[in-house]
């Protein structure tokens, strides 16, 4: 049986979401608005995220059921204390596979990088910049900036 997982990138301007094969053959994709809280609140982010969610999967012919797998990576996601309401809003798409969690700036780390270390920097709507270690022991962060990019 063919494994299927889901990627998604919320950013405090687009949200895309991701469905492909265990092979990287991509089985479905959505596009939709902001998926910052900060900037939508946390019932736009649940708003926005099951519309795309619903779009992806329906155009992959799949339910939640048949994913192995999900990352997310969201935009706004910056301190431990967001994890729990983030994963509240997550966790209405009832996923029955692991679900991940990060920074969208993370994901050009994790999915950008060869060897899985290194610095990675987002300027877009907001700025952020992550970076690690190749053994992940140190870890550094700018975060936030978005209203300085604004006023530029």
């Amino acid at each position: 049986m063919t494994k299927h997982y889901l990627g998604a990138d919320l950013g405090a301007t687009k949200t895309h979401v991701l469905i492909a094969d265990e092979n990287g053959k991509v089985e479905g994709f959505a596009e939709g608005g902001p998926g910052n809280h900060e900037v939508v609140g946390y019932d736009g982010f649940q708003a926005n995220l099951q519309s795309t969610f619903t779009e992806a999967i329906k155009i992959a012919g799949l339910t939640a059921d048949d994913l192995s797998g999900s990352g997310f990576g969201v935009a706004g996601y910056d301190w431990p204390a967001e994890r729990e309401p983030i994963m509240a809003v997550i966790n209405t798409l009832k996923l029955s596979g692991a679900v991940e969690l990060v920074n969208d700036t993370q994901l050009g780390l994790l999915v950008g990088s060869p060897r899985g270390w290194g610095v990675t920097v987002v300027s877009g709507t907001g700025c952020n910049c992550h970076g690690w270690d190749a053994t992940r022991t140190r870890f550094g962060k700018v975060t936030g900036g978005g209203e300085v990019d604004h006023r530029a």
